[in-house]
């Protein structure tokens, strides 16, 4: 296949996730692509209305992927980085089905290039080991004459869940108490996308193929300090909030020696403070918000969004 033949068939894998969830109903909703999902034999979970399902077993094989994946002109990853192996996996046998384009499970919270959150995280090795894999698989597809494989890929790395991280207290702003902990000053600047950002600039890569190819792009809802966060929440809720200011390098610190005393519990608060004080895509060479065709999202507006969600739920 041509690298210039426009992606129709696109398979994702995690289709019921917190993240997979929202990117099937954004390529869905496109209405320009036929979706399918892999589902484990072993999954309970239903799959989404309007895609076809393709089952595979638990164990994610090499030879059965690859069989699952032919015909496929994308296949995106939206599932957790537990098992890396797995996603490796994933991305050779796109590369045997002779998939064009490959998304891997980059997202959010921080880039797992940087050195800082390599050092610190398992995870962000292993998305740098997976993107290391597909860069390898591209420079093989390009170097072979035959042109067997069109294999091509593409990172999307977006910064914090922002609606998630809000709802779930991740971000350490706590809408019911209207409590919140401020890393430093509160005056670092950090991207994050809604969910909904990250599945349009899925739709949008697979749309921007050619601009796209063989690159880690950067994109984001917006990109404000916790004061600037803090400052909206007070809007939206008439109220002052409490805020506790907390030293950035002493949080790291006591919840690195947590993670290395087997408590797992510390990842995620690791996650937050990389996610917070290293995580300005607009000073990277591959911000891509203008490539992509996406603006900005209105801060006020989402904060009240998911505050209007939330009062529901209760």
């Amino acid at each position: 296949m041509a690298s210039s033949t426009p992606i129709k068939k696109v398979c994702l894998i995690g289709a019921n996730g917190t993240v997979g969830s929202v990117i099937t109903k954004e390529i869905v909703k496109a209405g320009c692509f036929d979706m399918s999902v892999l589902r484990r034999s072993n999954s309970s979970s239903l799959s989404p209305a309007g895609v076809t399902e393709i089952p595979i077993s638990p164990a994610l094989g090499l030879e059965e992927l690859t069989k699952a994946l032919a015909g496929q002109d994308a296949v995106v990853a939206a599932f957790p980085l537990k098992d890396v192996s797995e996603h490796l996996r994933l991305a050779e046998a796109a590369f045997n089905a002779g998939v064009l384009r490959y998304i891997p499970a980059d997202y959010g919270s921080c880039d797992a290039a940087s050195p800082q959150a390599q050092h610190h995280l398992k995870l962000y090795r292993d998305k740098t080991a997976v993107r290391v894999k597909c860069e390898e698989l591209a420079d093989k597809a390009a170097a072979d004459p035959t042109g067997a494989s069109p294999f091509t890929w593409t990172s999307i790395i977006c910064g914090h869940f922002f609606d998630y991280g809000l709802r779930s207290g991740l971000l350490h702003f706590d809408i019911d108490t209207e409590r919140a902990q401020i890393l430093d000053a509160g005056d670092i600047k950090a991207s994050a996308s809604t969910l909904r950002r990250v599945g349009e600039s899925v739709v949008r890569v697979l749309q921007r193929q050619e601009a796209t190819r063989n690159r880690a792009v950067y994109v984001q809802s917006f990109c404000p300090t916790q004061l600037e966060i803090l400052a909206s929440l007070e809007r939206a809720t008439g109220n002052k909030w409490h805020t506790q200011h907390l030293d950035s390098n002493a949080f790291l610190d006591r919840e690195t020696k947590r993670l290395a005393a087997g408590d797992h519990e510390a990842v995620e608060e690791i996650v937050f403070v990389l996610g917070t004080v290293d995580a300005d895509w607009t000073r990277k060479d591959g911000y891509a918000m203008e490539l992509l065709g996406l603006e900005d999202e209105n801060l006020d507006e989402v904060i009240c969004e998911v505050l209007a969600a939330h009062k529901a739920k209760a």
